[in-house]
């Protein structure tokens, strides 16, 4: 999120691990803040960075995409990943929610699975 006001900017990373976005002592986040400075030649003091926990991890659609990619690249099974993943988002209070994984799942031909639950309105 970047909220910008007349004296400086600020920019708000949402993590679920803020303290890998801080670093010890802060110091990434002070490299992060140097890196943006120096990408958009902003001058110094004027861009602040802030980092910020998720509320409801299994409500942000990055966390959990993150979270499955792990799982899949740890060498679990799509269908055992994607219900997992499913399972949690439902249990963190979602109405409905759909996964869908598309590759190489199983054999050289590529495919796409669904995995729905809960309440999704859709059309088509």
């Amino acid at each position: 999120e970047v909220r910008v006001t007349p004296i400086r900017s600020e920019i708000i990373i949402m993590a679920t691990r803020t303290q890998s976005v801080l670093g010890e002592k802060g110091r990434r986040i002070r490299e992060l803040t140097s890196v943006v400075q120096k990408r958009f030649n902003i001058p110094e003091q004027s861009v602040e960075l802030y980092a910020e926990k998720v509320a409801t991890r299994g409500l942000c659609a990055i966390a959990q995409a993150e979270s499955l990619r792990y799982k899949l690249i740890g060498g679990l099974a799509v269908r055992r990943a994607c219900y997992g993943v499913l399972r949690f988002i439902m249990e963190s209070g979602a109405r409905g929610c759909e996964v869908v994984v598309s590759g190489k799942l199983r054999g050289q031909r590529a495919k796409s699975m669904k995995f729905v639950d809960g309440l999704m309105i859709h059309s088509g």
